[in-house]
């Protein structure tokens, strides 16, 4: 079950989920809210509760602005130009007679997006956010593998099995116990150094797949002032969007 509310017109999901508990739990992600219901209870007394989160949802939000601001779509206009892994690229859009979007980089740093005439503004600059994403993912995928490989190389001497960019949202990277290296795309947005610190996060991993004392202590081995990268990411995270 999903709904939604909307508040100072930005507009956030509620992921309703009934199962077997005995209690009521609602949280704010960082993809919507969810609301946990057990599952007997009757579709009234549901709507009753997503009443109350409703409520409860906007108190956060005008005590903690930067919880909504983590839903907030971007508006992209014909024209204007983005930053991406220190690169500037001029956004063009194009009105036709289509049903989809579609979207490519061309020669001279241009990025040509082309979309259905009258679409709705949010669905549209949604799927433009998710269409820069795995278009920037795309072209910087071997830049930053060969990042990825020369901290390996330099410091860890482990064995990677591949390097993938992704619009993740929950987190900035991870390690798979395959060897896979995961890093969000939108860490092209952020400083060189912040990315730096989640590559040698990830890649410490390999050594030791959990966050021990053990662990730490490889990661400040390689990037003593690694804190100061983490408190970036969590005062400045979410500005890094598509």
């Amino acid at each position: 079950m999903r709904t939604s509310i909307e508040h100072d017109g930005v507009r956030v999901p509620i992921k309703i989920k009934q199962d077997r508990r005995r209690s009521i739990r609602y949280s704010i992600t960082s993809t919507g809210v969810n609301l946990l219901v057990p599952r007997y209870l009757p579709k009234a007394e549901v709507e009753a509760e997503v009443g109350k989160v409703k409520a409860w949802c906007i108190a956060e939000f005008i005590k903690n602005p930067d919880l909504l601001n983590r839903f907030r779509v971007i508006v992209y206009t014909n024209g204007e130009f983005i930053r991406v892994y220190g690169q500037d690229f001029q956004i063009l859009i194009f009105e036709e007679r289509r049903k989809g979007l579609t979207g490519k980089l061309v020669k001279g740093n241009y990025v040509e997006i082309k979309v259905p005439i009258g679409a709705d503004e949010t669905a549209k600059n949604q799927a433009i956010s998710k269409l820069l994403s795995r278009i920037f993912s795309s072209y910087f995928l071997k830049d930053i593998t060969e990042r990825v490989q020369y901290y390996n190389r330099t410091y860890y001497q482990e064995e990677i099995e591949t390097v993938r960019l992704k619009n993740n949202q929950t987190n900035w990277g991870s390690c798979s116990t395959k060897r896979n290296i995961n890093l969000s795309s939108r860490l092209l947005f952020a400083p060189t150094e912040v990315l730096d610190y989640v590559i040698v996060h990830e890649l410490a991993h390999l050594k030791e797949m959990n966050h021990s004392p053990r662990f730490w202590k490889i990661v400040r081995d390689v990037m003593p002032d690694y804190e100061e990268k983490e408190q970036w990411l969590s005062k400045y995270g979410e500005t890094l969007k598509y």
